[in-house]
C-alpha cells in the first residue's frame, strides 16, 4: 500500500461485506489482504465502475476516492467471462450471473425491465440466473417495459399498479383512501411473495419496496383514539 493518509478511513464493499482501508490507493493484492483472502494468485479482483465491471490486476492500483461506490467482487480461480450491459463491459469470474447482480452493476431503476439484447429482446425475470459464454460475449440491455403494470394482491383483492416502488404511505393510501391522513389512524403493512432478496416482511413508516408480479400486501388500520 502507499503511505496512508493520517486518521482517514476509506470504505469498501467487498462481496457485500463492508471493509475499510487507511489508504485510498490499493492494488488487487491489497484488497485481497484486507478481505483476508489468499493466496492472492488464486483470486480474481473485479471492481464495479461506471455501470460495468473492470478487472484489477494483483499489482494494479485503483484510487477508491475516484469511485462513486467502491464495490468489489472476489472470485476464486483464473477464468474470466465477459458480457455487455447497455454497451458497457462486464468482466466476471463465474460462468453464471444473476439478474439482480446485473441490475446492481448497471444501476438499473426499478421501473425498467432487463432484456437479452442478443436473444430478440427477451425479458429477463428478476429471479433468473444467467449463463455467460466461455467464448464470445452475451449482450444485455435495460429499457422501458412493454407492460407498464404488475398485478398485486392488496388485502385479498387483485390490483394493477405501475412498475417501480411503493412506499408505506402509498400502500396505506391505496388500501384505505378515506382513512389515510387522519391523525388518529395507525397503519400496519406486511407483504409476502416479494423480490428475491426480500420475499416477505413488514414495512415501517418511511420504508419502500420494489413491487413484483403476484406480490401480496396486507394493510390494516387501527383507530388510536
Amino acid at each position: 500500500m502507499l503511505e496512508a493518509a493520517e486518521n482517514l478511513e476509506y470504505r469498501l464493499i467487498v462481496d457485500d461485506q463492508e471493509l475499510s482501508s487507511n489508504d485510498p490507493v490499493l492494488t488487487g493484492r491489497d484488497i485481497l489482504a484486507i478481505a483476508s483472502r489468499g493466496p492472492a494468485s488464486g483470486y480474481i479482483v473485479v471492481v464495479f465502475i461506471e455501470r460495468g465491471t473492470q478487472l484489477i490486476g494483483l499489482d494494479e492500483r485503483i484510487d477508491v476516492r475516484e469511485l462513486t461506490s467502491p464495490r468489489i467482487r472476489l472470485f476464486k480461480g483464473d477464468r474470466l467471462f465477459r458480457a455487455l450491459l447497455n454497451e458497457r463491459e462486464i468482466v466476471w469470474g463465474e460462468a453464471r450471473i444473476s439478474a439482480l447482480e446485473l441490475r446492481s452493476i448497471g444501476e438499473i431503476p426499478d421501473d425498467q425491465d432487463l432484456y437479452f439484447d442478443s436473444k430478440g429482446d427477451r425479458v429477463i425475470d428478476d429471479d433468473a440466473v444467467l449463463s455467460l459464454k466461455p467464448k464470445g460475449v452475451e449482450r444485455f440491455r435495460s429499457g422501458d417495459p412493454e407492460n407498464q403494470t404488475v398485478d398485486v394482491v392488496l388485502n385479498g383483492e387483485v390490483t394493477s399498479i405501475e412498475k417501480g416502488r411503493l412506499s408505506f404511505s402509498d400502500l396505506a393510501k391505496l388500501a384505505f383512501p378515506k382513512l389515510f391522513g387522519q391523525a388518529l389512524i395507525c397503519f400496519t403493512v406486511s407483504f409476502s411473495r416479494g423480490p428475491k432478496r426480500r420475499r416477505e416482511g413488514v414495512l415501517l413508516q418511511g420504508d419502500n419496496i420494489r413491487v413484483v408480479e403476484g406480490m401480496v400486501f396486507n394493510v390494516s388500520a387501527t383507530d388510536k383514539s
